[in-house]
């Protein structure tokens, strides 16, 4: 067994305000992080509290979570040199982006991800 030697975390959060000088979007609230810690929580509430299966993205199955408006999904991928990568990824939506699909956001965040692979063979 190989060990996880990326881990990426994808968080979007649809903004609760309007900055006078950009328009609000979810484009300008994506944080990516390489905590392992985050990832773990994450596996966790995917397997004690994940919600319902909304849609499938690119082998991606992606759940809404019971408790809030927010969408979870993860992954792992094989990479070369015998290396693996964890993605996971958190979207946060509201009413206020009139701009803000958790489809178009997954698509977003999948192909920001696999060029970040990409990158790493």
């Amino acid at each position: 067994m190989t060990a996880i030697t990326h881990v990426y975390n994808y968080t979007v959060r649809c903004p609760h305000y309007k900055d006078n000088e950009q328009t609000a979007s979810w484009l300008n609230h994506i944080e990516i992080n390489q905590s392992c810690e985050i990832a773990l929580n994450r596996m966790t509430k995917w397997h004690e509290q994940a919600g319902n299966k909304s849609f499938e993205m690119n082998k991606f199955v992606v759940r809404k979570a019971d408790n809030e408006d927010a969408y979870f999904s993860m992954q792992s991928d094989r990479l070369k040199n015998d290396g693996h990568a964890l993605v996971t990824f958190k979207i946060l939506l509201d009413n206020c982006c009139e701009d803000a699909s958790a489809e178009l956001i997954m698509q977003h965040l999948i192909e920001d991800y696999q060029h970040r692979i990409a990158k790493l063979g």
